[in-house]
């Protein structure tokens, strides 16, 4: 069982950032301590359009059967406890790495010998209970700035009735046709109404270059850069005569800092 918390810091969309966070712990009390200084530190520390979602997990078999449904995005970070019921932190993050190797773990505990626990997991550390707000912030700047590095921004489509939200990282180019702008994923295609202008803006330093005046592709994608045409994860794309400069230049940079 998983309880939804509400959100922090609404943002205004479409321009924002989403990081999911997870809580795993069995015990109420010390679930609802993490989650009131996660709660503290993003009213001390604002992050512009950052939307904060928290989930909560009693225990890790439930964490793990969040990830069966494939749809379902990953988290960004996760406060996993090591003492816990049935399979232990340890195991389900264990576990956890077999599903998804960027998500962050810190882990929290009573016992302050697993000081060095979590190597093999790849977590930024541990946290000894009962938590202090001072070693929690200074987890959760780390934790956020590896986050940082690894998040674009959220894209929201409405569809229907309801608002699609999508990440950069998951869009390998952009192409507009009329006022329709089409976002190709490996899910398909995405439509919303817009200006390539807009989009471009709404990208803009998350390694999207314009390859003609109605496309733009993403950096991260690009498998092949030939005469006129770039291949964006399989798929050949014209390239323009004018924007042929420009974004070999962009790839260069791009691969020199990769």
């Amino acid at each position: 069982m998983h309880v939804r918390a509400p959100r922090i810091e609404p943002a205004r969309l479409p321009y924002m950032v989403l990081i999911s966070i997870a809580i795993t712990d069995d015990v109420d009390e010390d679930a609802a301590i993490t989650e009131s200084m996660v709660r503290r530190y993003c009213d001390e520390h604002p992050a512009g359009d950052t939307r904060i979602i928290l989930t909560r997990f009693a225990d890790g078999m439930a964490l793990l059967r969040f990830y069966d449904d494939a749809e379902r995005k990953p988290f960004d970070l996760i406060f996993l406890d090591v003492e816990m019921p049935g399979i232990d932190g340890l195991e389900t993050a264990r576990r956890l790495r077999e599903l998804d190797t960027r998500t962050v773990i810190v882990f929290t505990t009573k016992m302050a010998q697993y000081a060095t626990i979590g190597y093999d997991v790849d977590a930024v550390g541990y946290l000894v209970k009962p938590l202090e707000y001072p070693g929690f912030a200074l987890k959760m700047r780390k934790a956020l700035n590896i986050i940082a590095t690894r998040t674009g921004t959220t894209i929201a489509i409405k569809s229907d009735d309801h608002m699609h939200f999508l990440d950069s990282h998951e869009i390998r180019y952009v192409e507009v046709t009329g006022h329709n702008v089409l976002y190709h994923t490996d899910k398909g295609v995405w439509r919303d109404w817009g200006s390539l202008k807009a989009t471009a803006e709404q990208l803009g330093g998350h390694d999207f270059v314009a390859s003609s005046r109605y496309c733009l592709v993403n950096l991260a994608w690009v498998d092949a850069f030939e005469a006129d045409t770039v291949i964006v994860d399989g798929e050949r794309l014209a390239v323009s005569r004018s924007r042929k400069k420009p974004l070999m230049q962009a790839l260069n940079a791009y691969y020199s800092r990769a």
